[in-house]
């Protein structure tokens, strides 16, 4: 037997060469350290329950004090959701009706192109400079328009203008218009396509030049 003895080789901790592992080691006791102040800490109010009634008496005299010298301090803060971003957006008049966008070919029968000349100062600007100019005025009209109630006037025009072939129209110009979805609608039931058959751009063309023939028909009559 040998006289020299070879120690057990032992290897090197694993927490020394994996910072992961050191990390943990040390939660490990930073936590065991908190549960030890934790648990001394409720054995000493358990031995001394005199302590605990003062520190509660002492919350409760701040609190009080607290609410003596702020009287309206809780309402405002009840009240305080109220003042919200939402509750404003409900509290303010809702916004203007949304329109959509519509291109229509804007045209008139033949006989109400006759009376445009009719109208005062019409032949001094130009007929086509007056013709856009009462087209304009037209398309603020619709603009305006909301429900049936709104159409009623025209109604009977933009059907007989509807059943018009090109023959009889004058030559068209395409325009842009703006209108309320709820006076589409409108428009189509009035005009006989509850189904919303006939295109849109049609039946709102329709009552664009019924509007605009009862601006000449008014100016002509002046």
């Amino acid at each position: 037997m040998s006289r020299f003895h070879i120690p057990t080789r032992v290897g090197p901790s694993p927490a020394a060469e994996e910072p992961g592992l050191q990390n943990s080691a040390a939660r490990l006791r930073s936590s065991r350290e908190a549960q030890s102040r934790l648990l001394a800490e409720r054995r000493a109010r358990a031995d001394d329950p005199a302590g605990d009634a003062g520190a509660e008496h002492d919350v409760v005299t701040n609190a009080e004090a607290n609410a003596k010298e702020e009287p309206g301090r809780e309402r405002e803060e009840h009240f305080e959701p109220l003042a919200s971003e939402g509750a404003r957006s409900l509290a303010e008049p809702s916004a203007k009706p949304r329109k959509e966008k519509l291109v229509v070919v804007f045209r008139l029968p033949l006989t109400t192109e006759g009376l445009l000349a009719e109208v005062p100062g019409a032949s001094e600007v130009g007929l086509t400079y007056a013709l856009r100019a009462f087209a304009k005025e037209g398309r603020a009209e619709l603009r305006r328009f909301g429900s049936s109630e709104d159409l009623a006037p025209f109604t009977d025009s933009a059907k007989e203008i509807l059943k018009l072939n090109a023959r009889m129209m004058t030559v068209g110009e395409s325009m842009t218009v703006y209108a309320q979805p709820a006076a589409i609608g409108a428009m189509h039931d009035t005009l006989g396509d509850p189904w919303r058959i006939e295109p849109r751009a049609a039946i709102v063309g329709a009552y664009l030049a019924a509007i605009v023939t009862r601006l000449i028909e008014t100016r002509q009559a002046r």
